[in-house]
């Protein structure tokens, strides 16, 4: 999850570059700044690389993310008072996410497989009279470990991509504004941030564990599950519950819904 945050390790251009370019449009000064932001096109791609893992490798996200940048520099108006990376940083994001949906990406498969898992737990925890090991239950449904973590990993990657769109459908038109007009962005930005804070705040001990793991350490679904002494497809399972809880918060701050 990409929290709507000021990037703090690149120092804005000075004004009178973008000022020269937009008057130019020299392609010297353009190629200036991509190099100046290519670093924080890899550094969005790799933390972002939960939802398009199965789809694409990270040059491949690079090499999308750069073509968002250079619509990002065209498209960016200084006499909006936006900073460039806050600016540039939303293309980005929106570009990544609209490239795992153009790839194999089907939602209502990656349901019904990940329930066949759920059911398939349930029975054995009945029988059992315990939670199964994720071998256990991969044995019971005949499939592939490799498969089944595949399952696990892309249910969780189709929650992550949920609540990574609302929070870029949240940036591009939060109030009404367009993706080339974004007044007080920063203001707005903030206090977003705050409610995504508040509600992480609200989660259990369990899930806001989860979700430190994953967004803050970075850390993989099997790594967070041998920490926790816990199947994969369980931290799967919490992670979803408490990525539904903050996107009905976000929801809730931004349509008013209760």
């Amino acid at each position: 999850m990409i929290l709507p945050e000021r990037t703090a390790y690149i120092e804005e251009f000075d004004e009178h570059i973008w000022k020269q370019y937009q008057a130019s449009k020299d392609v010297d000064i353009r190629n200036r700044i991509i190099e100046k932001y290519s670093s924080l096109v890899r550094i969005i791609a790799l933390k972002m690389r939960g939802i398009y893992q199965y789809y694409g490798d990270v040059d491949d996200i690079v090499n999308e993310g750069i073509i968002a940048l250079m619509d990002a520099i065209e498209k960016y108006d200084i006499t909006k008072n936006t900073k460039f990376e806050t600016y540039a940083s939303i293309r980005i994001k929106g570009s990544i996410i609209d490239y795992v949906r153009k790839q194999d990406w089907i939602p209502r498969k990656v349901k019904s497989d990940y329930k066949s898992i759920k059911d398939a737990q349930e029975l054995l925890t009945n029988k059992l009279g315990r939670t199964p090991t994720d071998n256990e239950t991969a044995l019971h449904l005949k499939m592939e470990m490799g498969d089944y973590n595949k399952i696990v990993d892309r249910a969780c990657g189709s929650a992550v991509l949920s609540f990574e769109e609302l929070i870029s459908e949240a940036n591009l038109a939060q109030y009404g504004a367009s993706d080339n007009d974004l007044p007080e962005y920063e203001m707005e930005s903030k206090e977003l941030f705050k409610i995504l804070k508040e509600s992480v705040n609200k989660l259990n001990e369990k899930e806001k564990l989860i979700i430190s793991l994953y967004y803050k350490e970075e850390l993989k679904l099997k790594e967070i599950a041998l920490i926790l002494e816990i199947s994969n497809s369980r931290v799967s399972q919490i992670h979803t519950s408490a990525l539904q809880k903050l996107e009905k918060s976000v929801k809730s701050y931004l349509y008013g819904n209760n």
